[in-house]
C-alpha cells in the first residue's frame, strides 16, 4: 500500500476519512537490547512542512534528535544490528526528485545516506534481512498493482518477489530470516475481506495465507524471538492492534477503541522492542496524533511522543515508529 503523509484518507484495506496523518507501516523488530526509536516528524505551515525522520532514545526523558530533514521520508525501520536505518524518500542530497518514491539507508547519526533504488515507481515500506545483506519493500507502479521485491544493501541485484493480479505490501523477515510476511488482497474469503496477511520464502516460494480476518489485516511486525506477529485490524469495532502467533492462530485484541480515526481514535503502526516486552504504535485521532507505549500483553499504555494540528491542517504529526536494538560494533 501507498503510505502517503498530508493525504485526507486513511488507508487501511478500505476508505476511512481522515486529516493530514500518517499511515502506519511494518517492519521487523529484532532481538537485543532495547535502543532508540525512528519516527517521523512533520510541521504543516503555510508557505511549506519540515521534518524528517527522529530519533528518541528508548526512555520518554531522552531527548531526540534529527536523523534526516525531509519532510517526505517515511516508513523508517531498523537493522538488525541496530547500525542503519532504512526508509522511504524522494530527495538525492536534499534536492526533490521527480515523481515517484524511492528507498534509502543512512547510518544512526545521520551520515552515509544512500538510495537504493530508482525509476517512477513508489518504493515504501522497507525491511533488513537478519544478516543486513538485503532490503525487501513494496513497489506500487502509477498504474498497476503493488508488489513486493527485494535488493541487495549497495543497490544491486533488485529482485521481485510477487506477482499477479493483486496488491501485495508491507514486507517484513522473521528474525531467523527463514519467512517473510507480508500484506495481501488476494484472498477474498467474504465481502467485507480487504486484506489479509501472507508469508513466503525470501525467494518468494511457498506464499501462504497466514492471518485471515474477515475484513482488514495489515501492519504486522514480528516479535524478537519469532514467536508473535502484532498486526492492525478492524475486525472488531475500532482499528485496533491485536497479536496472533507466529503460526497466525490464537488472536488477541490489546487495544480497545471503538471508533474511526476521524471520529475517535485508531491504533496503527505496532513496534515490538527488541526486548520483545514492550510494543510502541501510533495513536491517530481527528487533529493528533500520539506515540504509545504498552506491555506486551496491552496493559500500562503511556504516550511517548505527540503532535496535533489544527482544523486547518497546521501544526505538527508524528508518524509510526520502529524501534531498534542498541548498535553493535
Amino acid at each position: 500500500m501507498l503510505r502517503t503523509i498530508r493525504e485526507g484518507i486513511f488507508l487501511i484495506g478500505l476508505t476511512v476519512a481522515m486529516v493530514a496523518v500518517f499511515v502506519g507501516s511494518a517492519q521487523g523488530a529484532f532481538p537485543g537490547k532495547p535502543g532508540p526509536l525512528v519516527y517521523p516528524r512533520v510541521s504543516f505551515g503555510e508557505s511549506a512542512d519540515s521534518g524528517g525522520l527522529v530519533l528518541h532514545g528508548p526512555r520518554q526523558r531522552q531527548k531526540p534528535h534529527q536523523l534526516t530533514a525531509n519532510s517526505g521520508d517515511e516508513t523508517p525501520s531498523f537493522s538488525a544490528d541496530g547500525r542503519f536505518v532504512a526508509f522511504a524518500g524522494n530527495y538525492e542530497a536534499g534536492t526533490p526528485l521527480p515523481p515517484g518514491r524511492h528507498i534509502y539507508v543512512v547510518n544512526v547519526d545521520g551520515s552515509g545516506l544512500r538510495r537504493l533504488t530508482s525509476g517512477p515507481d513508489f518504493d515504501e515500506n522497507p525491511s533488513f534481512s537478519p544478516d543486513g545483506k538485503r532490503v525487501v519493500f513494496d513497489r506500487r507502479p502509477s498504474v498497476g498493482k503493488a508488489h513486493i521485491f527485494s535488493v541487495n544493501v549497495d543497490g544491486t541485484g533488485l529482485h521481485q518477489l510477487t506477482n499477479g493480479n493483486f496488491n501485495d505490501s508491507e514486507p517484513v523477515f522473521m528474525p531467523n530470516g527463514k519467512r517473510i510476511v507480508f500484506v495481501s488482497d488476494r484472498d477474498h474469503d467474504v465481502k467485507t475481506d480487504r486484506s489479509d496477511i501472507f508469508a513466503m520464502a525470501p525467494s518468494g516460494a511457498n506464499q501462504r495465507v497466514l492471518i485471515d480476518g474477515p475484513r482488514n489485516e495489515s501492519e504486522p511486525d514480528t516479535a524478537p524471538n519469532g514467536k508473535s506477529i502484532a498486526f492492525v485490524s478492524n475486525r472488531a469495532a475500532g482499528i485496533n492492534i491485536f497479536v496472533a502467533g507466529a503460526d497466525g492462530r490464537h488472536v488477541r485484541r490489546l487495544t480497545h477503541n471503538k471508533r474511526d480515526c476521524f471520529s475517535g481514535n485508531c491504533n496503527l503502526g505496532p513496534a515490538w522492542s527488541p526486548d520483545g516486552r514492550h510494543i510502541a504504535f501510533l495513536a491517530v485521532g481527528r487533529f493528533s496524533s500520539d506515540l504509545e507505549v504498552m506491555r506486551a500483553d496491552g496493559r500500562g499504555e503511556k504516550e511517548f511522543s505527540n503532535g496535533s494540528t489544527e482544523e486547518e491542517g497546521f501544526g505538527t504529526r508524528v508518524g509510526s515508529p520502529s524501534w531498534g536494538p542498541a548498535a553493535r560494533p
